[in-house]
């Protein structure tokens, strides 16, 4: 789902500047999110886009849009007390 939402988003992006989507550089996703309202308006209040950020997050997850790398984590032992 991410990578058909990525290519949407690149196409938009590649439209706007006149160029083709394979020669942008890789963003993450709520960086392109955040570039496409940046071109097409004056800040972050433009309407909609907080709730499209709170869509993209919902869909994909905060760890997805922002190519978040997962924790790994190491079990600790828990020790037994009689």
């Amino acid at each position: 789902m991410a990578e058909k939402v990525r290519a949407r988003l690149e196409k938009r992006l590649a439209t706007f500047l006149g160029c083709e989507p394979h020669e942008l550089p890789r963003m993450k996703l709520g960086t392109l999110v955040h570039t496409l309202f940046l071109l097409w308006g004056d800040s972050e209040e433009l309407g909609g886009f907080h709730t499209s950020m709170a869509g993209m997050i919902q869909i994909l997850n905060h760890e997805i849009v922002w190519d978040i790398e997962p924790k790994e984590t190491e079990e600790t032992p828990r020790e037994v007390i009689n």
